[in-house]
């Protein structure tokens, strides 16, 4: 008896063993959930579309090349940066995150810009106050003269010489599709020196930019033309900040000329985070910057927030209608470019007509 319960008991024990290895082979075998992996299942989960088209594909990446070597008046690109060449694009990198406390490189926000936002959206503000605060600024008055005689507005022979008359012209929406690029316009020139091109450039790039990143968020419908018009500047604004910042540094190799390989492979590397630099400077709303981190993660244009989009389609059409107007690209191929990122054909030619007008009016 005695004999059979010790039996017992060891064949017990060793199912017992043998269940305790089992478990924990298998629990070594499954996969540890972390909090990160929980995220990203909610995220896939939730999203309800594929990826689409990456962010960056060969063709994109060359239609910029292409802008770079137009804006720096180079017909070819080098990147083998080397010595004194490098040492410069190392200090630009250490330093682009600082120079947003250096006003030297950094734009303050426009001190307009919030005031003028605020009446534009306001329903209660009358013609007169517009009229006011557009005269406390003589580049923007100007600005409203011209557009209102432009002849995408002007309506009879006679021009428009005041400026209560221009605003009436112009309207609400005229009035807010001039205004970011009117006064942001001073930022954008530079003194003579190398690269002489570069703003003038750059600044016609920014306007076909914002033209088309606002048709884009009409297009979408969800997302605010206006500040989409102001965000899609805030990336040629950037370049020009590195541009001034890699310049500087030059000028501490006295004897090296400079090389546009430099500033251009800056402005690659450095340009969406100071675009995101300048918008938290400028306190703009939590959905602008998060329009632009998306642009600094590369996220698949269809996966962007409905601004974000608005900007990604709009740089890409500004930068398509920068060649194409100078016979550069194709406007079959500019289209087409457009929609295998992920416009449908409607959007696309809406999106494509604001940045081939942008620069003439």
């Amino acid at each position: 008896m005695t004999l059979t319960i010790i039996l017992i008991a060891a064949v017990l024990g060793l199912a017992i063993v043998m269940y305790g290895v089992r478990s924990s082979m298998t629990s070594a075998s499954r996969p540890v959930i972390t909090d990160s992996t929980r995220a990203e299942t909610r995220a896939l989960a939730h999203s309800g579309v594929s990826e689409g088209p990456p962010f960056e594909t060969a063709s994109t990446s060359s239609l910029f090349a292409d802008c770079f070597k137009l804006a720096f008046s180079t017909p070819d690109l080098d990147y083998d940066i080397t010595g004194e060449h490098a040492a410069v694009l190392a200090k630009v990198n250490d330093n682009a995150a600082a120079a947003v406390h250096q006003r030297e490189y950094f734009p303050r926000r426009p001190m307009l810009l919030p005031r003028l936002v605020q009446a534009l959206n306001d329903d209660e503000s009358t013609r007169r106050e517009l009229v006011q605060l557009i005269l406390e600024d003589p580049a923007l008055a100007g600005s409203t003269l011209q557009r209102a005689n432009s002849a995408a507005y002007r309506y009879s022979p006679e021009p428009v010489d005041s400026l209560d008359r221009a605003v009436v012209v112009l309207g609400t929406d005229g009035l807010r599709s001039l205004l970011a690029t009117a006064i942001l316009q001073p930022v954008f020139r530079q003194p003579k020196g190398y690269f002489d091109n570069f703003a003038t450039i750059t600044w016609e790039h920014a306007q076909r930019t914002a033209a088309a990143a606002e048709s884009c968020a009409r297009s979408l419908g969800d997302a605010d033309p206006f500040i989409a018009q102001l965000i899609g500047l805030l990336g040629p604004l950037a370049r020009i900040v590195l541009f001034r910042l890699t310049m500087d540094s030059y000028r501490e190799h006295r004897d090296v000329k400079p090389r546009a390989e430099v500033f251009i492979r800056a402005m690659q590397l450095q340009g969406p985070n100071v675009a995101g630099f300048i918008a938290s400077t400028w306190e703009l709303s939590d959905p602008s910057i998060r329009a632009l981190q998306e642009q600094i993660d590369k996220v698949a244009p269809a996966t962007m927030s409905p601004l974000g989009q608005a900007i990604y389609f709009g740089e890409l059409a500004g930068a398509l209608a920068l060649l194409a107007t100078r016979g550069e690209y194709s406007e079959e191929g500019a289209v087409a470019l457009l929609m295998e990122q992920g416009l449908n054909r409607r959007s696309t030619l809406q999106i494509w007509e604001a940045a081939k007008k942008a620069a003439t009016e």
